[in-house]
């Protein structure tokens, strides 16, 4: 069976971990996708914490089966290792709209109306970059681990371009421990290596990077993911920034040409360098010379975003980027952000991420992000300095705290 079937969700017990539905017998609705219960009135969001233990160096982590029975919801018992993270939700914000079914990576349900998602509930996805030391499959439990709800990963060392063939083993482990965790494929998103170019002037880096994209987006579609993030590209001062967003999109082509399902989501740029992208109207201009649009995106980084000149420091601040957004680009290609306060000053240009509320943007520069109707429903993935493995806890924590 193809692993794109093996995520087939519509019609069986799946799904009940997939959406919420509404049922006025039950007493206690069990909502694993975002890990919310209501028990007689009380709505929280529950979480089973674990430390992340180190892998051995023979990367013999514990199974996701063992670790991860990954949320917990209100009534069930709890267990002696574990510690509750609750994270209140906004009362109008506890149910479900449209029940998502995906089908070969395909969502069938109607979207949101502000943004590019699949799904519409309203709820804000925070999660962040999670390391997969030991197996992919760790990553979902390290990521329930700090109560993410969504996250980020590499699918493989993003050092080398030689990378080792995806065992079935891993695909089955990482699928089976999603699948539990009740992770959603959109609200999982891998990170491109850092060696891409696919703008690059010298026709080796591009060819390698090329056959690279390939590659990793047949990863996702085996581990059943249907979205990965890339930085566009360079022109490297050799050639027109025109020239370098046309290879570009012609590097996207030959991939989609190559697989089947998964959407690429361009990262906007903080114009450091020669970099394509820190402008919106560059990211246009590659989408609209993308042959298949429908597998084709926007992952919004916010100290990229400032440090580009768009300033988010107050909420008709965020009005106006989304507003520039829209007219540049389009709401409907906005589908995933990176989540980060900025080092630098506004239109410093440079790609120097900070914790939140310690940056430029400061904490209040956030509360928009939490209520604007804009941002829900898409992964919210910080990608922070992180020093231990409780900053991305209570960063996740601290950004739930603006929505009240």
């Amino acid at each position: 069976m193809p692993c794109c079937d093996a995520i087939k969700i519509v019609g069986d017990s799946d799904l009940k971990k997939m959406v919420h539905t509404r049922k006025a017998s039950c007493a206690v609705h069990k909502v694993i996708q975002n890990g919310t219960a209501k028990v007689s009135g009380v709505q929280t969001s529950t979480w089973t914490s674990r430390k992340r233990k180190a892998p051995s160096d023979q990367g013999s982590a514990t199974s996701a089966e063992k670790e991860g029975e990954a949320m917990t919801v209100v009534g069930k018992q709890k267990k002696k290792t574990s510690t509750k993270v609750e994270i209140p939700l906004k009362k109008e914000m506890t149910e479900v709209k449209n029940e998502v079914a995906y089908v070969n990576g395909t969502s069938t349900a109607t979207g949101n109306k502000f943004n590019g998602s699949p799904c519409s509930t309203g709820l804000r996805y925070l999660g962040a970059h999670i390391s997969a030391a030991g197996g992919l499959e760790n990553a979902i439990t390290n990521a329930v681990s700090i109560g993410a709800r969504s996250f980020a990963l590499f699918l493989s060392s993003q050092r080398t371009w030689n990378r080792k063939p995806l065992e079935e083993e891993t695909v089955e482990k990482f699928i089976t421990a999603y699948k539990g965790a009740g992770y959603p494929p959109h609200l999982i998103l891998p990170h491109g290596s850092y060696l891409l170019n696919l703008g690059s002037p010298d026709e080796a880096t591009l060819s390698k990077s090329r056959d690279l994209l390939i590659d990793e987006l047949k990863r996702c579609e085996r581990l059943g993911i249907t979205q990965y993030n890339v930085h566009p590209g360079s022109s490297c001062g050799k050639i027109s920034r025109e020239e370098c967003m046309a290879k570009i999109a012609e590097s996207i082509n030959f991939a989609h040409r190559e697989t089947k399902f998964v959407s690429v989501l361009l990262e906007n740029m903080s114009k450091q360098g020669h970099t394509i992208g820190g402008d919106f109207a560059e990211l246009k201009t590659i989408i609209d010379q993308i042959e298949d649009k429908t597998r084709i995106g926007v992952c919004l980084d916010t100290c990229h975003a400032f440090a580009a000149g768009y300033d988010l420091r107050t909420e008709e601040d965020w009005k106006k980027m989304i507003q520039v957004f829209d007219e540049a680009v389009g709401l409907s290609y906005l589908k995933a952000m990176h989540i980060n306060d900025s080092k630098g000053d506004l239109g410093c240009h440079l790609d120097r991420h900070e914790n939140i509320g310690k940056g430029k943007l400061k904490k209040q520069g956030f509360l928009p992000l939490m209520k604007m109707p804009h941002f829900a429903d898409i992964p919210l993935v910080l990608e922070t300095p992180c020093e231990g493995d409780d900053v991305y806890e209570r960063e996740i924590k601290l950004l739930y705290s603006l929505e009240k």
